[in-house]
């Protein structure tokens, strides 16, 4: 899914996806750590917030015009 996104929003729009990518990544290899997987620290958590929150805001911005398919 988040190709087809990247593919319709890029240009302009696709680097901010870019982080979204990485902090999906992170929270799968939180919920199946293999031995070696970092753990996520609140200082993680609070670095991101801002990028989520960056997300919502595109998303409202665009939701409209793109379809669902």
């Amino acid at each position: 899914m988040l190709d087809a996104v990247t593919a319709q929003l890029d240009p302009p729009l696709g680097q901010a996806l870019r982080s979204f990518d990485r902090m999906r990544r992170r929270r799968n290899s939180a919920e199946y750590p293999r031995p070696d997987t970092p753990a996520i620290t609140p200082e993680d958590v609070v670095q991101d917030l801002g990028k989520a929150t960056e997300f919502q805001v595109l998303a409202a911005k665009v939701l409209d015009q793109m379809s669902p398919y």
